[in-house]
């Protein structure tokens, strides 16, 4: 696969139990950060994710979750 756009990997945890994982890819965007906007992500934390360089981490608190954020592309 050839992906062109930018690639997450996102970690989200709700309770000791209920941890999840997933590969966000912008190729399959209409918008910029289009997943994250979905799941409720602030204009600030939008902000941070735009500016992420590869291989950073970082972890917002969304309600009752923890989402853990890197970048690989």
């Amino acid at each position: 696969m050839d992906f062109q756009q930018r690639i997450w990997v996102v970690n989200v945890r709700e309770s000791r139990f209920q941890d999840e994982s997933f590969i966000v890819s912008e190729d399959s965007f209409t918008t910029p950060l289009q997943w994250m906007s979905k799941k409720g992500y602030s204009e600030k934390m939008l902000s941070e994710v735009e500016s992420m360089k590869r291989s950073q981490v970082l972890e917002f608190t969304l309600g009752d979750s923890q989402h853990r954020v890197m970048r690989v592309k």
